[in-house]
């Protein structure tokens, strides 16, 4: 009677967790001798998350499979690390706990006190996660291919040695998580540099990647449907960062702010804003009080053939517009980014050297718009 639990991190990303957990479900009533897998549970809870549902609880307490969707997310979520204790002191000590499946959902995540081993996708897919195979639809055969085995895992787990069964949690704050206490994470400002669509009907014919909001801008329709800002804050946060997504309102404010709390800042920047005399003039104010620590990722899509055909003139007016980053030597500026894989490679390694320039200045301290700014000293010892 094999039925499963699943244990995930509530996030942006629950459409696909919910998505992911529909089809194992579908397979795994499938392929069992008995159909038990609509009893099969999915348990997304977040740090918020004091007190379960009963059915939730009792479900933990009677599953035959448990299945973890880790994430650097995932270990740093309470309430996930309780559904993991709950689960785990259903096994006698030293017992081997098989029907403990921990499925790497974003790549780089390392379950801590856990032995076993963890599922990943296949080796052509090394360093992506699950996550990511749901999401691309060009890795589609990998995904499938994924869900299978670890369908056939679950059914044999549950048909031969099922987790034993156990009384229901009364008071699931109780529970010390089974990951310690979680920590506060770096923020990072995710600042989308992009205008709706209304503002975009007089600059561009192809308005099919934007929005009402700018926020809603996704340059890599059709590849991937959701918005730039929805991605690049799953992103940050599986880099142990506390992502933050805003629109270009108040962003001198937020600057300003984020350098005195020594904070990252990530402009996520349309080619076609620096056509906008509006945006233009704030983007030039941004470049003008120094952008060290600040980067700037600007998407270009292969398949977006209007930008591809006045590529050219949209690099002179971002050059024109940010004349003091792009000229300045190891700059956090990434342009011309093709593919969505290419952006979550860009994201993550300017993002670590964003955290590193920020260790190494620490706090900034910069002039008033209009009077030239010196660069900052930076002690090297032994």
């Amino acid at each position: 009677m094999p039925n499963f639990f699943l244990s995930s991190a509530a996030g942006d990303d629950d459409q696909y967790v919910r998505q992911f957990f529909d089809d194992l479900r579908g397979r795994v009533s499938a392929s069992s001798s008995d159909h038990g897998a609509g009893f099969s549970f999915l348990g997304t809870v977040g740090n918020r998350d004091n007190a379960l549902p009963a059915d939730m609880l009792l479900r933990l307490a009677s599953c035959d499979v448990f299945v973890a969707l880790t994430s650097p997310r995932y270990f740093r979520t309470e309430a996930c690390g309780r559904q993991w204790q709950i689960f785990a002191d259903r096994f006698p000590a030293g017992a081997r706990r098989s029907a403990m499946i921990a499925v790497a959902w974003a790549a780089g995540a390392v379950a801590p006190g856990f032995a076993g081993e963890v599922m990943t996708p296949p080796s052509e897919e090394a360093g992506r996660g699950l996550r990511q195979l749901i999401r691309l639809h060009s890795l589609r055969p990998a995904y499938e291919d994924f869900v299978d085995r670890l369908t056939a895992r679950i059914v044999a787990v549950g048909e031969t040695s099922p987790a034993p069964t156990a009384e229901q949690v009364s008071d699931f704050t109780a529970v010390p998580s089974a990951f310690g206490p979680s920590t506060s994470d770096p923020r990072v400002h995710l600042v989308v540099a992009a205008a709706s669509r209304e503002e975009m009907e007089n600059v561009r014919t192809s308005l099919a990647y934007y929005g009402a909001e700018a926020v809603d801008w996704a340059p890599y329709l059709p590849t991937v449907p959701e918005s730039l800002a929805g991605r690049a804050r799953l992103l940050a946060a599986d880099q142990s960062l506390s992502p933050e997504v805003t629109a270009l309102d108040d962003v001198v404010a937020r600057l300003e702010q984020a350098r005195a709390a020594n904070e990252i800042v990530v402009i996520l920047c349309d080619w076609w804003l620096t056509q906008l005399d509006v945006y233009k003039q704030l983007l030039a104010e941004i470049d003008s009080r120094g952008l060290d620590t600040v980067a700037i990722l600007v998407p270009a899509s292969k398949v977006d053939a209007e930008t591809m055909a006045n590529l050219p003139e949209l690099r002179f007016g971002f050059r024109a517009t940010f004349r003091r980053s792009t000229g300045r030597a190891h700059s956090l500026v990434r342009t011309d980014i093709a593919s969505p894989d290419s952006f979550d490679a860009d994201l993550v390694d300017i993002l670590e050297e964003a955290r590193n320039r920020l260790f190494r200045v620490g706090p900034q301290r910069h002039s008033p718009v209009g009077e030239p700014m010196a660069d900052r000293p930076i002690l090297q010892g032994p």
